[in-house]
């Protein structure tokens, strides 16, 4: 019944996104977009937990402003996911017409130390043209970790996507083996940096609450004497993206260490807040980030599950 389920969903994946590719981008933007919305309006979609987070984020918005920035990040959604289904149809020019990476002779520096290299960045803009930027703009393939999707067929034509050009798609599940090997190997390494982790990993501060943060890019950091990059995706008025990597300071990180770790993590998650706090309407809100938080009696865990 399973495969059944998948076979239908995979068949519904191939029509849709065949009928996107004889649409030019601008449609299929514009499509992401209304599609965004609608889901926020009429489904209701995981509302209360965009809502729940914004409101806590921001406590000072009027709730006009946090509904306003709600739809805007679904519709930020919708242009991302709708972009990704029309990747077949992108090549190296059209990437770079799309995308503008602004130092790209930063990176070439960064990567030519030989050390391989972490790029970091969030659920933000178009996180999937993070990559496709950089291995068009400065033909530097990227091992990029990604979350597997439930439906194995649609998760091998999404790979294929990402893989258009040279990059190369790392389960999570064997993220350790295959990250430490690209690095030592010198290769660059993308990693999407935000999400929930499991309640036993580093508490980091993020908009004002502690929130168990993944360590491993800072682990993989420290562990190779990797350096660490982090960029994002930032739309603009006419559905094109700004993109410039920086390089997170660790020269005072002198050692692996617990201490060291949690210091790197805490660097690339303030960062991250920086950005999302100029432009929060391109930030995945809908995510439920905060579910695991310190209720206000005490020290115990609360489960947020709107």
């Amino acid at each position: 019944m399973r495969k059944f389920r998948h076979l239908v969903e995979y068949a519904i994946f191939l029509l849709f996104s065949s009928f996107l590719r004889l649409l030019p981008l601008s449609w299929v933007q514009a499509i992401g977009r209304a599609f965004g919305r609608f889901t926020f309006k009429a489904l209701g979609f995981r509302k209360g937990v965009t809502i729940d987070n914004l409101t806590r984020a921001f406590p000072e918005y009027r709730r006009e402003r946090i509904l306003r920035i709600a739809c805007s990040a679904f519709e930020s959604i919708g242009v991302s996911l709708f972009e990704l289904l029309w990747v077949p149809r992108m090549t190296r020019e059209s990437i770079r017409n799309l995308v503008h990476l602004e130092n790209p002779e930063e990176i070439r520096e960064v990567i030519s130390r030989g050390r391989g290299l972490i790029l970091v960045t969030a659920h933000f803009g178009n996180w999937e043209m993070c990559a496709q930027s950089v291995v068009a703009e400065l033909g530097i393939p990227l091992h990029v970790v990604v979350k597997p999707q439930s439906n194995p067929y649609i998760d091998k034509q999404i790979n294929e996507r990402r893989e258009l050009l040279g990059n190369k798609a790392i389960p999570m599940a064997h993220a350790v083996r295959e990250i430490s090997k690209a690095l030592q190997e010198g290769h660059a390494v993308g990693i999407v940096g935000d999400q929930s982790a499991a309640k036993e990993s580093l508490w980091i501060e993020f908009f004002g609450r502690k929130v168990p943060t993944h360590p491993g890019t800072a682990v993989f950091a420290l562990r190779n004497s990797a350096p660490m990059m982090i960029g994002f995706t930032i739309r603009q008025p006419d559905s094109t993206y700004k993109l410039r990597f920086d390089e997170v300071p660790v020269a005072d990180l002198t050692d692996f260490s617990p201490a060291t770790v949690e210091e790197l993590t805490r660097r690339h998650v303030q960062l991250t807040e920086a950005i999302i706090r100029q432009h929060p309407e391109q930030w995945m809100w809908m995510h439920r980030r905060w579910k695991h938080v310190p209720t206000d009696a005490g020290n115990t865990l609360a489960e947020v599950t709107r």
